[in-house]
């Protein structure tokens, strides 16, 4: 009996035992560096907004596409006006930024309204921010 193919006292069960083990280690290194490639892949670009949502914060280019929108304006369930003025809780609000962030310093463009408006996030604008307003619709 060759002993290279027995355990120390003669059993042929061990190097079939000791063969499931090696592909075991090989097949559990495999999956470790499998779920590690996940783990730190990027994850993969989501599409562009469209319509884009009445009310949040938004980057130009990952969150919404460059474009013009449009809006159908508030989405107030009802509006309350004061000497013929609208309140603003009762207006649409959108704000567009030089910088990709919400500083009020960075105002590229702002208006307010109760019925339809058109924003353009074009290359100076890096964030979006509509408050108060039915979604946006692309329309170029």
């Amino acid at each position: 009996m060759r002993t290279d193919l027995c355990s120390p006292d003669g059993n042929p069960k061990f190097r079939i035992l000791r063969a499931g083990l090696t592909r075991l280690r090989h097949a559990a290194t495999w999956l470790v560096a499998s779920l590690a490639a996940l783990a730190f892949a990027s994850p993969a670009a989501a599409d562009p907004l469209d319509p884009i949502p009445g009310n949040g914060f938004f980057l130009v280019g990952p969150d919404v596409a460059q474009g013009l929108y449009r809006t159908d304006g508030s989405a107030s369930a009802f509006q309350v006006w004061i000497n013929d003025v609208p309140t603003q809780d009762s207006m649409c609000l959108w704000f567009t930024y030089s910088t990709p962030d919400a500083n009020k310093n960075n105002v590229v463009a702002t208006s307010m309204s109760v019925g339809p408006m058109f924003a353009t996030l074009n290359s100076a604008v890096k964030a979006f921010e509509p408050q108060n307003c039915q979604p946006w619709t692309r329309v170029t």
